[in-house]
């Protein structure tokens, strides 16, 4: 909380203005840097949510989103081994950037009314642009992945990456395992940002932010899993 100087009204440790006598509390953030803010996130997370909290404007958050969706894309491709259905892998990344572009767009709005959602259920006082931000800007490290990591898979193993005859694993095993341990470790590391992002937004307690962060994480997966499924049978 905030106590104003001017009428020692009690404020939310967000707001800029008084909302009782509309004196000054703190310096307004209109709009993010991408990089400012994805480097705090890096150096001390919790700082960079409040950051994002006060902005006025979750600028990025769609962007950060369709990234994540083209991430989540290659690695359904990958779950369901679906290099098999290909002649090379240029028939792969193509359709799985434009895949994952409309699936990064769908999960904007999806996620973070999910996440609002099971918030509002549980008490956190965070507002549904307060959960786009924190949902969004905790995918930083999925963006690392796709990034980083996943160039390193497909310069590696190519088609291979995603076929199961043969399975990438006997191909280059140590390669292949530290990769995806790698891959395991940003989801984790993601899971654990928005455990943050939703303990300093909603200001309640940890226990509560683990369970809505796992069932955000959750009921995506089986959604997406499912729609996976779906896509399969129809095609």
């Amino acid at each position: 909380m905030i106590i104003c100087s001017v009428c020692q009204t009690e404020n939310d440790q967000f707001v800029s203005i008084c909302k009782k006598c509309g004196g000054f509390l703190q310096n307004r953030i209109p709009n993010l840097d991408l990089f400012d803010v994805l480097w705090k996130i890096i150096e001390t997370p919790r700082n960079a949510f409040r950051l994002i909290i006060r902005a006025e404007h979750k600028n990025y958050a769609l962007f950060l989103y369709t990234l994540s969706g083209i991430a989540v894309t290659f690695a359904g491709f990958w779950h369901f081994k679906l290099g098999n259905r290909f002649e090379n892998i240029l028939l792969i990344i193509f359709p799985a950037i434009l895949i994952g572009l409309l699936i990064g767009i769908a999960l904007c709005p999806i996620a973070s009314s999910l996440h609002w959602g099971l918030s509002k259920i549980l008490g956190n006082k965070s507002s549904f642009r307060n959960s786009l931000g924190i949902t969004s800007y905790s995918l930083l490290p999925i963006v690392l992945s796709l990034l980083f990591v996943l160039p390193i898979e497909l310069l590696t193993f190519g088609m291979y990456f995603f076929t199961f005859n043969p399975p990438p694993i006997t191909i280059k095993p140590i390669s292949y395992m530290l990769l995806i341990g790698l891959d395991v470790a940003l989801t984790v590391w993601a899971w654990v940002l928005l455990i943050i992002g939703t303990t300093v937004g909603g200001q309640i307690s940890l226990w509560k932010s683990i369970l809505i962060s796992a069932l955000v994480y959750g009921l995506l997966a089986v959604g997406l899993l499912a729609g996976g499924e779906y896509a399969l049978k129809m095609f």
